[in-house]
C-alpha cells in the first residue's frame, strides 16, 4: 500500500514538471525537466513492476534512467551550447498564461479521468489523467513556442506522456511499441544534431518561421 502511495506521488509529480515546463523561458530548464521526467518514470515503474519479468526491468531501466534522463538531455545540452540560445522569450503567449492553460488542462485531464476511467478495471485512472494530460499541453506548447530546440523538448516529453500512458492499461510494458516510439525520439534527436549547426550559420536565430525559408539551391 505504501508504494503505490509513492507511485501516486511521483505521477502527480511528473504531472507538475509539464506546469513547470509551460512556465519558464529558459531552455536549460526544460532540458532539465527531461532529466526530472526520465527520473520520476523510473521510479514510477520500479514502484510498479517490480515484480517483472528480469529483461522487462532491464530494458526499462535503460530507457528511462540512462536514455531520458541522461543520454538524450546530455545532447540537447550540447547542442544548447554550440548554439547560445538560452531562451525562448517569444511564445505567442506570455509564460503566465500558458501556466494557467496548462493548469487547466492537467486538472481537466485528471478529473475526466477520474469521472470516465476509474468505473474501468484495467485502467489506472490517474496514470492515463496525467498522461493525457502530458500529451495535450506538449502538443500545446508546441502550436505557441518559436524554437527549434523547444519544439524537440516538447516532443520528447509528449512521448514520456505516451510511454506513461502505456502503463495505464492494466499496467503493462509493451516493450515493441515503447522501442518504436523511443526510436523516433532518437531520429528526432539526431536530425536535429545534424542540422542545427547549419541552420545557425544561415539565419541569426533558431525561429521555427526561418524554416519556411529553406529551399533546395541544388535545382
Amino acid at each position: 500500500m505504501e508504494n503505490i502511495g509513492m507511485e501516486h506521488g511521483f505521477i502527480i509529480l511528473f504531472g507538475l514538471t509539464m506546469l513547470y515546463l509551460a512556465s519558464t523561458s529558459r531552455i536549460i530548464s526544460h532540458i532539465r525537466v527531461l532529466t526530472v521526467q526520465g527520473i520520476l518514470l523510473f521510479l514510477i515503474c520500479f514502484l510498479g513492476h517490480n515484480d517483472a519479468p528480469l529483461l522487462d526491468l532491464t530494458f526499462l531501466t535503460v530507457e528511462t534512467l540512462a536514455v531520458k534522463a541522461i543520454v538524450i538531455p546530455w545532447f540537447l545540452y550540447r547542442i544548447l551550447k554550440k548554439t547560445h540560445e538560452n531562451r525562448d522569450d517569444e511564445a505567442n503567449i506570455p509564460h503566465f498564461y500558458c501556466l494557467v492553460v496548462s493548469s487547466v488542462i492537467l486538472l481537466g485531464c485528471f478529473l475526466a479521468s477520474n469521472y470516465y476511467i476509474s468505473s474501468m478495471k484495467n485502467i489506472s485512472h490517474i496514470y492515463f489523467g496525467i498522461a493525457a494530460a502530458t500529451v495535450i499541453i506538449s502538443l500545446w506548447l508546441i502550436t505557441i513556442k518559436h524554437k527549434i530546440v523547444s519544439n524537440v523538448i516538447e516532443f520528447i516529453t509528449m512521448e514520456n506522456g505516451i510511454f506513461l500512458m502505456s502503463l495505464s492499461v492494466a499496467k503493462e510494458m509493451p516493450i515493441l511499441v515503447n522501442l518504436g516510439v523511443l526510436l523516433d525520439v532518437f531520429i528526432a534527436v539526431y536530425i536535429l544534431g545534424l542540422f542545427v549547426k547549419e541552420i545557425k550559420k544561415e539565419f541569426k536565430d533558431l525561429e521555427v518561421s526561418n524554416l519556411s525559408g529553406l529551399k533546395d539551391y541544388s535545382e
